[in-house]
């Protein structure tokens, strides 16, 4: 056995292997922009001295020309006008005539509005609604077909 070490005999420490050294690259030159050529100073121009200020213009004259648009927006302004009074004067009609059917009967339902002016089921809603809100009327029952409105 010649292999074997005496256990007295010191263990040799391993050696580390040298790194490579590596070879550092070579670092480009950095790229220099092309510098644009210096423009000239603009000579002054004959018009405006350059040690004088511009002087302010003055604001327009007024024209005394008539205008065609004026008359036409006031046309339609007075037209949609006359049409709103138009309508809600129809419409205090109809809400005359409940309080006329509320008059003749004791209490008054949504079906019963719908069929005295044809009008829809939301329709007759509103207009009891807005009655209630006008306090003319007032409303007995939450919601559903027990609602029914009264003379207040």
């Amino acid at each position: 056995m010649p292999d074997e070490v005496p256990a007295d005999a010191p263990i040799p420490e391993p050696v580390p292997e040298p790194a490579p050294i590596a070879t550092p690259e070579p670092i480009p030159e950095p790229i220099q922009p092309e510098v644009a050529p210096p423009i000239p100073p603009e000579p002054p121009t004959a018009q405006i001295p350059a040690n004088e200020p511009i002087a302010p213009t003055p604001p327009p004259l007024p024209q005394a020309t008539t205008s065609v648009v004026a008359p036409v927006l006031n046309f339609a302004r007075d037209l949609a006008v006359k049409a709103r009074a138009v309508i809600q004067n129809r419409k205090r009609k109809k809400l005359d005539k409940i309080l006329a059917l509320l008059d003749s009967k004791k209490n008054i339902g949504n079906d019963d509005v719908e069929k005295l002016l044809h009008v829809s089921d939301a329709t007759a809603t509103r207009y009891l609604s807005q009655l209630e809100k006008e306090g003319k009327v007032i409303q007995v029952g939450k919601t559903g077909k027990s609602v029914r409105y009264v003379r207040s």
